[in-house]
């Protein structure tokens, strides 16, 4: 029984030493927390945040990236000139401003399909700033 008895004072006696580290660490932690909160982070708007990676309408000056599948030739990165057009290896100009990035790809490879390529497998990602 006494050396039970030991083993829980020694417990406790752990316990009271750990406490304050343990209560430091805490609040330091909530108060690194509290500061990167106010932290003068560039914030997105409100049409950023609820916007999705390839839900982004593309616009005028926006860079893209552009790759059909097993032809270089066609792949690249373009530019939206400022009436919405991008003007791509023998598709020539076509409409990009208004659209996302998977409508554009869908287009392009209905474009490809019907003049050029069998089977097209294009992939449109984007956009990004010049």
């Amino acid at each position: 029984m006494g050396r039970r008895k030991w083993r829980v004072t020694r417990g406790a006696c752990m316990r009271e030493r750990m406490t304050p580290i343990f209560n430091g660490r805490v609040l330091a932690l909530a108060l690194g927390l509290a500061v990167c909160g106010c932290s003068g982070a560039a914030r997105l708007d409100q049409d950023q945040q609820l916007a999705t990676p390839g839900s982004t309408a593309l616009r005028a000056g926006d860079w893209i990236k552009v790759t059909v599948a097993g032809d270089a030739s066609l792949s690249g990165d373009f530019q939206i000139d400022p009436t919405g057009s991008v003007l791509l290896p023998l598709a020539g100009p076509t409409k990009a401003a208004g659209m996302t990035p998977s409508e554009l790809a869908q287009a392009l490879a209905k474009r490809y399909r019907a003049e050029y390529v069998k089977n097209p497998n294009v992939t449109v990602s984007g956009p990004r700033g010049g």
